[in-house]
């Protein structure tokens, strides 16, 4: 991603990704062996640091694959390829990484009022900018941050409540982006998906909108759920947090008010808990790669065949405290995460070339 005003990157100190709960739980885990689903299956930091997104954003992926071939088959994936991510000009990075760098820490969020950050989305349109929301109770609002944790620009969703936001992302829509916000935390409220076309920014510092509402119910009992992702023909793909370390995937079909259910993943061994609930989730440019985040772990899960999805692979990332926000770089590649608390760290981890 780039800016206007130059930012000097930082690495992350011990305190703000390493809490001693957090560790205490990892050496436990680690330990036992028993942490991951996948087993011995995990990526792993390759290179001394990351590139600088700032410097790199507009940087082609001479390597990304031809979106003809990730065309969606009515069998399997049901959806689209990601030519839409052509339209804004850029080069987009299609897939996941093969390796990643050590995270780097930008920011931090400069309000303080910004404290229970519960949704992230990188915006395409609009380079630089990271959107984001605040969960349950917050107002119904999405901030435009840049990578130095400023508030660049604030959305008021007008009509609707912040009952219990818990993801964000943006899809394609018409000629332009749309953001999409996940209300669909809290089994006893209400599930729906907010939708707004995402404003090019222009110096406006508020912006007044009406969301498109889309409720839905469950094909079952409700669920909680704190992970929204989109596929590249705009579907919402719902990803539920439940306590016997798995999660659902579910999807939201045009018209449709009923979600369906396509598969449940394993976010965690056998007899975890609270560590082992899904918080977060992003799905790559070309849909092939499902990025889910816990409150220990973060995982990537082949979702090429959505109804089939792949073993989850272990992820490195920042260690964060109560952290509920992740989203992958569709330009630069790589992914962002943010925790909750006051001016907490801007994590960016990225590709290593």
């Amino acid at each position: 991603m780039r800016q206007d005003r130059p930012f000097s990157p930082r690495l992350p100190t011990a305190p703000e990704v390493q809490r001693p709960v957090l560790l205490l739980l990892a050496a436990c885990v680690a330990e036992s062996g028993s942490a991951s689903p996948a087993g011995d299956t995990s990526r792993s930091h390759t290179g001394d640091t990351a590139s600088d997104p700032l410097e790199t954003a507009s940087a082609p992926n001479d390597t990304a694959p031809d979106s003809s071939e990730t065309a969606g088959d009515p069998d399997t994936g049901d959806h689209d390829s990601a030519d839409t991510a052509l339209d804004t000009g850029a080069a987009p990075i299609t897939g996941p990484c093969a390796a990643y760098a050590p995270a780097i820490g930008f920011g931090p969020v400069q309000d303080p009022g910004l404290n229970e950050l519960s949704g992230l989305a990188v915006s395409r349109q609009n380079p630089g900018i990271l959107w984001t929301h605040e969960d349950s109770g917050g107002s119904p609002d999405l901030y435009a941050l840049d990578s130095a944790g400023d508030t660049v620009a604030t959305i008021h969703l007008e009509g609707v409540t912040n009952n219990d936001w818990e993801d964000l992302a943006i899809g394609p829509c018409g000629a332009g982006w749309c953001l999409v916000v996940g209300e669909i935390g809290t089994a006893d409220w209400e599930h729906s998906v907010l939708v707004v076309e995402e404003p090019l920014l222009d110096g406006t510092a508020e912006y007044t909108l009406i969301p498109e509402v889309r409720p839905f119910t469950y094909p079952g009992d409700p669920e909680d759920a704190e992970g929204l992702a989109l596929f590249p023909d705009g579907t919402p793909l719902i990803v539920t947090k439940r306590a016997d370390a798995t999660a659902g995937l579910f999807q939201l079909p045009a018209g449709a008010s009923e979600l369906e259910w396509l598969a449940d993943i394993a976010t965690g061994a056998a007899g975890e808990d609270l560590t082992a609930r899904a918080t977060a989730a992003d799905l790559s440019t070309d849909s092939t790669t499902l990025l889910v985040r816990t409150y220990l772990h973060l995982y990537e899960v082949d979702v090429t065949n959505p109804r089939a999805p792949g073993t989850p692979v272990v992820t490195p990332f920042a260690l964060e405290l109560q952290g509920e926000a992740v989203a992958y770089d569709p330009i630069q590649g790589g992914f962002w995460q943010v925790g909750e608390g006051s001016n907490r760290s801007l994590f960016y981890t990225g590709c290593v070339e």
